[in-house]
């Protein structure tokens, strides 16, 4: 069944650069903008295209054709005395028309009919009161390969051919899974750059607040001025980070930007993520995707259909290696019609007709080096064996890619739902220390180094969330289950899985 590249169902959203970039939008936008789609559907209409050319054997060929000959001929002196009607030399004007007709068939059957008219204008025959003459013959030929079937080798041609294209819109197929993962990858990369952005952004306020809190306790001499150098330094430290932060964000920007193609303008235009990363780890099981991916998988489903076409051309060039041998039956009927008028002799009542004749031919076509077979076979040998370890190691590669990907969910799952408790802890620890501070049981070192540790396990926590969401993704691309067949054929992408 031929099955459309994509669909992805949009309502009518508003312009990406309006308002903030949805993971759908951002997916959308890759799948009309890449690059990589675009070279593999031009791949997919070639292959398509050789597999509607492959057809040509089996198609109904008509031929036509119309000829004329004047042949002059000198007349030897008896033939001049004897026909002295005729003139010195003598003159044929012959005329031949035919029309025919020929079909190959896959059993290897090849049947052909050919109508041909031929008319004769001799001035010695003239000379003999014999009139024009006017022929016509009507064959029927019907070749019977006994050895060397070429209709078997098209069919193969043509169901090789058919394989491929099979296996181009398969590998489509996998062009759009991969461009959705690198599109949903980049997109939470960038979400989690912005997100650190505002974890530094947050943190260097939070030091410029306690600052200007301690420049007022300064003041009224209730601490002492030493303080203010250490918040000082801390707030510069909190400024470079946040910098820094906000660069790699930028960076995000322009590694998603890249996948669409995108010049520097409309990547200073492109909306930041709108999807948040997932704040807790689904309960959700994924180890039963595991037994899906080699079913489910485009690309091993491709590589598959080429082992298959491969192995089609192996059997058809075996039986090209062999010597041919045809049989011919023909059956033909004539007709011959005297005087000068025009029609064929097939078509008046009052000419002469023969037949049904009958004749049979046996041919042997025997190379005796048969280097192009040999050859032939040998290319397609090699062919089948490198399309079957193609297969092997790609399922092999998927397989241990699976179980990569549901480790690292699984690691980053439990990560998360750590990094929870740590969070927690800490800002109850940052509340305390800054009340012991107050108390005088407490330094500002004390409460520098607990925000340190809460940025840090802010931080990490992005990255877990992060690596959370896109070994979900991986585990749904690994598993051929990041697109969907609807019932029509049509492919979507699973965006309420990518979004756990």
């Amino acid at each position: 069944m031929q099955r459309s590249l994509f669909t992805l169902l949009l309502a009518a959203s508003p312009a990406l650069w309006a308002q903030d970039l949805l993971l759908r939008d951002a997916v959308a936008l890759a799948l009309a903008r890449s690059p990589d789609i675009s070279l593999q559907r031009s791949t997919q209409q070639a292959a398509e295209g050789v597999a509607r050319s492959s057809n040509a054997p089996f198609d109904l060929v008509q031929t036509a054709a119309l000829g004329g000959t004047r042949d002059e001929r000198p007349l030897r002196a008896d033939e001049r005395a004897r026909y002295l009607s005729a003139g010195p030399d003598q003159l044929i004007d012959g005329s031949t028309t035919s029309l025919g007709a020929s079909r190959q068939f896959a059993n290897g059957l090849q049947l052909s009919g050919l109508y041909a008219v031929t008319r004769a204008d001799d001035n010695v025959q003239g000379a003999q009161n014999i009139p024009r003459q006017t022929s016509d013959r009507l064959t029927f030929t019907l070749r019977v390969p006994l050895q060397k079937n070429p209709g078997k080798d098209a069919a193969a041609a043509r169901n090789a051919a058919t394989l491929d294209a099979a296996a181009a819109a398969r590998e489509t197929e996998q062009a759009v899974a991969r461009t959705v993962l690198a599109v949903v990858q980049a997109y939470w990369d960038w979400a989690a750059r912005q997100s650190a952005a505002d974890v530094a952004a947050a943190a260097e306020t939070r030091t410029r607040q306690l600052r200007r809190e301690t420049e007022k306790l300064v003041e009224a001499d209730e601490l002492p001025p030493a303080d203010l150098n250490l918040l000082t330094a801390a707030v510069t430290e909190r400024e470079a980070a946040r910098i820094g932060a906000e660069q790699r964000a930028r960076d995000g920007r322009f590694a998603l930007a890249r996948l669409y193609g995108m010049d520097a303008g409309e990547t200073a235009a492109l909306a930041p993520p709108a999807q948040r990363l997932p704040e807790h780890a689904g309960s959700d099981s994924m180890a039963a995707l595991g037994a899906q991916a080699l079913q489910r998988r485009a690309d091993v489903a491709a590589l598959r259909l080429r082992e298959e076409a491969m192995d089609t051309r192996l059997k058809a060039a075996r039986n090209s290696d062999k010597p041919a041998l045809d049989l011919d039956v023909s059956a033909y009927y004539a007709g011959l019609r005297e005087g000068a008028r025009t029609a064929a002799a097939a078509f008046d009542p009052t000419s002469r007709h023969s037949g049904p004749g009958i004749a049979a031919k046996l041919s042997l076509q025997w190379p005796v080096q048969n280097s192009a077979n040999s050859g032939a076979l040998q290319v397609a040998a090699a062919n089948a064996d490198s399309a079957r370890l193609r297969r092997v190691t790609l399922e092999q590669s998927v397989t241990a890619s699976m179980e990569s990907a549901y480790q690292a969910y699984n690691a980053y799952a439990a990560q998360l739902r750590a990094s929870e408790l740590t969070i927690a802890r800490y800002r109850a620890a940052l509340q305390d220390t800054s009340t012991r501070r107050q108390l005088g049981s407490a330094t500002l070192i004390d409460v520098l180094n607990v925000e340190d540790r809460l940025n840090n396990a802010l931080l990490a926590r992005l990255q877990f969330q992060q690596g959370y969401a896109t070994a979900r993704a991986q585990i749904l691309y690994e598993t051929g289950r990041l697109l969907r067949t609807g019932p029509d054929g049509t492919l979507s992408v699973a965006l309420d899985e990518l979004l756990p």
